[in-house]
């Protein structure tokens, strides 16, 4: 190729991004990951559609089992980052409720989470209910509130789904329901089988 002398003397390569890699990449899986032993995790969420709402709560353990959840249906619309933050409450006071000492609670709103963060300096009405949710969580010996991937987060999605298309609200242990067990059964595996069978890169 004419040039190709003069481009290794100025240090410039050239690649032709059209022509694909003879080893494809491996897929990067993301899903729900077991907390530390003694620590319980509360993953909540909610969706928006149309003139309804609807919130997802579930509890697992350090072994991956469940010990309650929620799917919440709420006959109007709100804003989604006020329904994140709705599902969040709920999710403090199933928690709470439950008598847990130890709780990571996730979320997939980077928005809401950076706020609960720093609701010392928020003095908006959304920051006051943030304040609420502090004042519930000092019953925890230790709390954490953290962002987590949606592609980690299905299962809470998938609750919210279901309170959508049901039109009503489901309280559940472990004894749940034979509807629910797919949904917080095989979401997580369904999604890395089929990730994985397809060629999907994430």
């Amino acid at each position: 190729v004419q040039g190709g002398g003069r481009s290794r003397d100025l240090g410039i390569c050239f690649h032709n991004f059209s022509i694909r890699p003879i080893l494809p990449r491996a897929p990067r899986i993301c899903k729900w990951e077991k907390p530390p032993e003694g620590v319980i995790k509360v993953n909540v969420d909610a969706s928006v559609n149309a003139n309804r709402t609807g919130l997802g709560i579930i509890v697992r353990d350090s072994d991956g089992f469940i010990l309650s959840g929620k799917a919440v249906f709420i006959s109007k619309v709100v804003n989604s980052e006020w329904a994140k933050l709705d599902a969040l409450l709920k999710g403090i006071r199933l928690a709470q409720s439950l008598n847990l000492d130890k709780v990571i609670f996730e979320m997939d709103c980077t928005c809401a989470v950076s706020r609960f963060c720093k609701h010392k300096d928020d003095i908006t009405i959304f920051g006051y209910r943030i304040q609420e949710a502090h004042k519930i969580l000092d019953s925890f010996s230790k709390f954490e509130v953290k962002w987590v991937d949606c592609r980690c987060n299905k299962v809470a999605n998938s609750l919210c789904n279901w309170s959508l298309s049901n039109c009503c609200n489901l309280s559940f242990k472990m004894d749940y329901p034979s509807d629910i067990h797919n949904l917080v059964i095989s979401k997580e595996e369904c999604y890395i089988l089929l990730s994985i069978k397809l060629g999907i890169f994430v």
